[in-house]
């Protein structure tokens, strides 16, 4: 085999390891250019490679066992010459190799399974500004929060979509979904926490982080093992302070 293909049996694979086995046929254009950075000279096999995932044929032809079978399928399916479907046909048999394939299937749902046996810990820095005629107040909002995923946790609608695209996604990347959706949450309680009154200042350190974190953790199937923050505000700034100097 060419040094060239192994490299591109290497990136290729690397590339489904990383963003799951939907990615090159779904990312043509990204995997050619990831081929194409490897080695200006790997052009023209990397439009070969192109123009099997654009084709819509690479799916129906990656798991057939036999290299000679294979070769001849994309040869007659993409009119490629039988050197070039040959060469094809050997980078998708190595890459497809039933070692490859088994690995593959021992990492699917890997990352949320043992995300589930975890407690996370989430550190969530709220910010919101009261505003009124004359001036605004500045709200902070520091907490440590530790939670621990049910079994509700795996049926989020947006993370079996993301596990659809990708079987593969590791357990800190499934921890950084849940910790957006976290500080989201509690931005968007804390804002309207410190602005719901126009004519009292608020009291950041009174907001009820233990309520709104088991009010998230009811939505999105956690439970909270502990939850501990605290506030504080700013002096009023006055819109006129710099008028009068």
């Amino acid at each position: 085999m060419k040094y060239e293909d192994e490299l591109i049996i290497g990136k290729l694979k690397e590339l489904i390891d990383k963003e799951g086995p939907g990615y090159l046929t779904e990312n043509s254009y990204s995997v050619y250019k990831e081929l194409t950075d490897i080695d200006y000279n790997n052009t023209i096999i990397a439009s070969a490679i192109l123009m099997l995932l654009v084709s819509g044929k690479w799916d129906s032809v990656k798991h057939k066992d036999d290299c000679d079978e294979l070769s001849q399928s994309i040869r007659l399916d993409c009119c490629f010459n039988k050197r070039m479907s040959d060469r094809l046909a050997n980078i998708i048999h190595m890459l497809y190799s039933q070692s490859n394939r088994s690995e593959w299937d021992a990492k699917k749902q890997q990352g949320l399974e043992q995300f589930m046996t975890q407690v996370h810990a989430f550190r969530w820095e709220g910010y919101a500004a009261w505003e009124i005629s004359d001036g605004h107040v500045d709200c902070y909002y520091d907490a440590d929060i530790k939670l621990k995923p049910l079994d509700e946790a795996r049926k989020n609608k947006d993370l079996v979509k993301m596990l659809k695209k990708n079987p593969f996604l590791s357990a800190d990347e499934i921890y950084k979904f849940y910790d957006k959706e976290l500080d989201r949450y509690l931005n968007k309680e804390f804002e309207e926490y410190c602005t719901c009154d126009d004519y009292y200042e608020p009291c950041a350190d009174d907001f009820e982080i233990g309520y709104y974190v088991d009010d998230w953790c009811k939505k999105y199937g956690f439970v909270k093992i502990s939850c501990e923050g605290e506030g504080n505000e700013g002096e009023f700034v006055s819109r006129f302070r710099d008028r009068y100097r």
